[in-house]
Parts: structure tokens; sequence; C-alpha cells
């Protein structure tokens, strides 16, 4: 959602006493229309502030986290080094509840002159812009653009005078309850919700739905349904909610059950979203840098998975392919016993053929049956006999290289088909990391040319979850991790848990020592129906889960990492929908931070 200008005063406010006579260190910009300032306050230390005109995520605020920036600046990050790096912040302002903030910034020139700039975020969605201006109000440069030809009526060039945005709306802050009420009484009927956020600044659509629900109106309420009281009211009610937002802010986040923030506000908004889903936050900034930096994770964990999962797509692929002719050439092979036999009869018999005969009848000396053989006319028996032996030689040399090839074909796309599946359900770019590794280890993917840095690889930790009975299990995401919680963490008496025949991860249940006899029902179920939501069988319904002390499981000499073989085990059939539930929420902290 783009930031409103309700909760942009929020931000501001914030803002204000933390920055006001800081110093800005360092201009980096990580996008073309993103900057961040580094700058520091002798009161708040070092600060992170991130200025962002792209449409999608368009915001200011104060950030944690560390972004990668491009080896060469662009432009206008070079632009903004020149005549910001060393200037103090001598104030931040918004007017009204309009979505233009703006930083006061004093430096000096090449001649140690003072000088005035202002910084000028304006947070309009797809109309979003940084734009830099000196003390006469003209444009320095801009993060964007804006000439004749894109726009006629507001063009920012460097140059020109700057000019704020044209803005047709009532603040209800400095409004009067009367002059609201005749601003949101149209002439025309039409839905209160769009009256609201067109008519009155700062006011977002999810706003107006507060509002509207708080007054006792539904969303959907038309205009000509109210009476003028009812406007009154309404215009009353709002100017009441905005204050007490702006005074006593509660920053939320909503998230949908996936765990994706989708909205953010000032206050929560209780009357329209539910409690379930929110996430309260001690500061503004704190908020806005957990909802864009959350989203941009996630953004980035999808583009990720899609393209790791492009490229074991076509390996399994071609996989498949190999399997495929291995098994036709497996197949031709057969034909062996009776080439054999058909070879065999022809030299037993030479004496009495001779070139030109199309068959001829001999016993079976095995079955003692009566045998047609057929002869090819164009060559002598013993030339048909010598091709055969050289077809059945051919043919058992086949057979044995393509048995080989066929079993390292098969574990290969067993191995693939796990890391498709672990690629669909990584949550992180570290879990993405791990798997990419095992591709680049087993050659799947060309490992990236040495940059002289060394690579710091992030590692995630399996999933915890905690049985009705108390009891821990822990689940791995990837091979990785497979293989350090069955061969490293796991004790000889811990249970061991594994969808049947099919790519999945190990699931451990820790005993601490109990017999498996003593491992009540309903916490084998439960640690099975994790293991069946967590394969390839996830979606199939019922499905064959095994399970067996660990001191049961082994890994077959130099295979791959998470590849195990396993004896004396049971086998349960679960629902693995029901897991599916149960893996939406682990409980307690990742194996290695207990």
């Amino acid at each position: 959602m783009t930031l409103d200008g309700l909760t942009l005063h929020g931000v501001v406010d914030e803002l204000g006493p933390k920055l006001q006579n800081a110093k800005v260190q360092k201009v980096l910009m990580p996008t073309k229309e993103e900057i961040v300032l580094i700058i520091y306050s002798a009161a708040e230390g070092t600060m992170r502030l991130v200025i962002s005109a792209d449409a999608g995520d368009c915001g200011i605020y104060l950030s944690s986290h560390a972004k990668e920036n491009p080896k060469t600046p662009p432009v206008f990050c070079m632009f903004l080094r020149k005549n910001l790096v060393g200037g103090v912040i001598t104030a931040v302002e918004q007017s009204g509840l309009d979505r233009v903030v703006t930083l006061r910034i004093s430096t000096r020139d090449e001649l140690m002159r003072t000088r005035e700039l202002s910084l000028i975020a304006e947070i309009m969605g797809k109309y979003s812009n940084i734009i830099l201006t000196d003390a006469d109000g003209r444009i320095l440069d801009s993060v964007k653009r804006v000439p004749l030809d894109v726009s006629r009526e507001r063009q920012i060039l460097p140059g020109l005078p700057y000019e704020a945005p044209p803005q047709h709306k009532w603040n209800p802050l400095t409004s009067s309850p009367l002059s609201l009420s005749e601003a949101i009484h149209p002439l025309e009927s039409t839905r209160m919700d769009r009256v609201l956020s067109r008519s009155l600044d700062g006011i977002s659509v999810q706003t107006a739905h507060e509002v509207l629900a708080l007054a006792g109106l539904s969303e959907t309420a038309e205009s000509s349904r109210l009476e003028k009281r009812d406007f009154m009211r309404l215009a009353s009610d709002l100017q009441s909610f905005v204050q007490q937002a702006l005074a006593r802010p509660q920053p939320s986040i909503q998230v949908n059950a996936d765990g994706v923030p989708v909205f953010f506000s000032l206050v929560p908004y209780a009357s329209t979203y539910p409690a379930e889903g929110r996430r309260t936050f001690p500061s503004v900034n704190e908020m806005l840098d957990y909802y864009y930096s959350r989203r941009s994770e996630l953004q980035r964990v999808a583009q990720a998975k899609t393209a790791l999962s492009r490229v074991i797509s076509k390996s399994h692929q071609k996989t498949v392919r190999h399997i495929q002719l291995c098994e036709m050439s497996l197949a031709e092979a057969s034909q062996i016993r009776d080439l054999q036999r058909r070879a065999d009869q022809i030299t037993a018999n030479l004496y009495r053929l001779h070139k030109g005969m199309k068959e001829f009848e001999s016993t079976d000396y095995e079955t003692g049956e009566t045998l047609t053989v057929p002869l090819d006319v164009s060559e002598t028996p013993a030339q048909t006999a010598q091709r055969l032996y050289r077809r059945i030689a051919k043919y058992k040399r086949a057979r044995e290289l393509n048995t080989a090839k066929l079993e390292e074909a098969r574990s290969e796309e067993e191995f693939l088909s796990g890391a498709l599946l672990y690629t669909e359900n990584a949550a992180t770019l570290a879990e993405l990391s791990e798997i990419r590794r095992s591709l680049m280890d087993a050659g799947v993917v060309a490992r990236p040319k040495k940059d002289g840095r060394r690579a710091a690889h992030a590692e995630s930790k399996p999933l915890r979850y905690l049985s009705p009975s108390g009891m821990t299990i822990y689940v791995g995401r990837n091979d990785r991790q497979n293989e350090t919680l069955t061969h490293r963490i796991a004790q000889r008496d811990d249970i061991w848990f594994h969808a049947q025949k099919i790519p999945g991860s190990h699931v451990l249940l820790v005993t601490n020592g109990r017999d498996l006899n003593d491992i009540d029902d309903e916490t084998i179920v439960f640690a099975a129906e994790l293991a069946a939501a967590h394969s390839r069988a996830r979606r199939s319904g019922k499905t064959p889960v095994d399970y067996t002390q660990r001191r049961n499981v082994r890994k077959p000499p130099q295979a791959r990492p998470g590849k195990v073989i396993y004896d004396n085990y049971y086998t349960v059939y679960v629902d693995a929908a029901a897991g599916q539930e149960k893996m939406a929420e682990p409980e307690g902290p990742p194996l290695g931070t207990i």
C-alpha cells in the first residue's frame, strides 16, 4: 500500500527530533529510485534514512537494515554526495497531511559559503519523486525528471522553480467540522469511502472504511442515503479519529495467513481488521522499516525461488529424459535370450543349412518343443549366426552400461525432486543459498566466478515444533539440514521420520532417552503429519510415513547429503493436510538458538 498522509505525519513527528542538527555522512543509492542517507547525531548515533520514490514502495523512514549498493553509483547519487555530504539537517517539515516531506539542510559550497538546500520527498505512488532545490526554490536535480512531453501541468527539470503538487483537498486538522461536513457532502450520489479519500487530505481508503465503521456506516454507504446531520456527525467523528491517532499513535501491521504484511496504519483499525493478524510496534519508523524490509525480502525470496526452480526443473527434465532412454535401451536388451536361442539353433544345425533358406525347424533342447527358426536369405546361415552373436554382445554391453546409468539417473532424479521440493518450501534467502550450494556441489549449478572476496554463507536452522505432549520435534528444510539433523544432532534413541519412498524432509522427535514404546500415539502421528506435509506428497491426502529409531538410519558410502537407508521401521498412514495446518506455525526458536 502507499504511505498515506496521516501515517506520514506520524513519521515526521518522530523524525523531527531525531534528525534535528544531525549531520549527513554518506549518500547511498541501492536502486535507481531510492536513496539512503547515513546520518549521525550526538543524541541518536548513526541512523539510516531511507527515501524511496518507487511506485510500489514509496516512503520515508529510518531503517535498521543495510542494503546492497551497486558498484558504480548512479549520477544522481554522485550529485547528492557532492551537495549533501557534510550538511546538517535543520528541519523536517510536512504541510498539513500532504504527502510531501521536506528536509532543510544547511551545507557549504566549495568556497565555504553557507548554502541552504531542501531535499523534498514526494510520496505519491507512481508520481513519487525526490527533488533537491536551492534556497531560492529552484530545482537542482531530481531522481525522476518530468519534461513537458510527460506532463504539461508540472515539469520537474533542473533550473525550473519548484512548485508543490497541486492540492485540492481539505485538511482535517485545520478545517472546522462544518467545513468538513460540506466538503464530504457531494452533489451527486456516490460511495462515501471514495468521497472521504478524494476530498480530505491524508485519508486513505482504508482509513475511510475505519471511520465509516466507527460512525456505524458500511464501507459501501451511499451519500444519497445520508442526511445533513449524518454528514455533521461523520465529519466530527473523522476529525476526532485523526486527532486521537496523531496524539496517541499505536503503529500496527496486518499480515495475511502466509505471514505477508499487507497493510499498516498509525493506530489499529480494530473495526475493519481482525486482531489475529495484527502486529504492533513501538514507533512508526520501526513499523515502516519492518513492512518494507519484510516485503522486500519476500520479493527477493520469490524471485530467487523462481530462478532456482527454473534451473532445477531444466536439469530434472533432462534427467527424466535420460531415464526414459536408459529404460528403452534396457527394453531392447531384453531380447538377448531370444536372440541367443536363435543363434545357438543356427550354429547347432549348420551342417544341414544353406544360403537361400528362409527358415528351418529344430528342437528346443531345454523344452523339447519344435521351433521354427527364421534365416536371412541374403547371407549364409553362418553369417547370420555371427551377426546375431555380435548383436547379443552389443546388447550385453549396453545392458551393463545402461543399468549403471539408470541407477545413477534415478538417484539424480530423486536428488533434483528433493531440491525442487525444498526450493518450493524455502522461506528465506539463507535456505535458498544452502540449496544452491548443494546444487553446486552436485554440479547442477555453476559456481560463481571469484571476485577476490570470500563469500559468507548464512546458515538457516531446522524448524522446531512442540507436540501436544510437549515433546520437541525438528524438521529439516533442505539436504544440508537433513544431514546435520540426522547424523550430527540426533541421538541413538531419537525417533526419525520420513515420507515413504518420496523426497521429503527428515523429521526428528527428541526422546531424551525414552523408549519408543513409551511415546504416545498422538505424538507419533503429530510428527508423521509434519513429515508428510514437508514431502512431495503434501497434497496427496493419506500418506505413508516410515519411522524408526535413529540407530537404524545409515548413510550409504559416498552418498549425497541427506541420502540415507534404514531398516527395522514402522509405517503409519497420516493426512498430509493436517500436517500443512501444523507447519504453518512452528513453535519455539529454531535449532541452534535454544
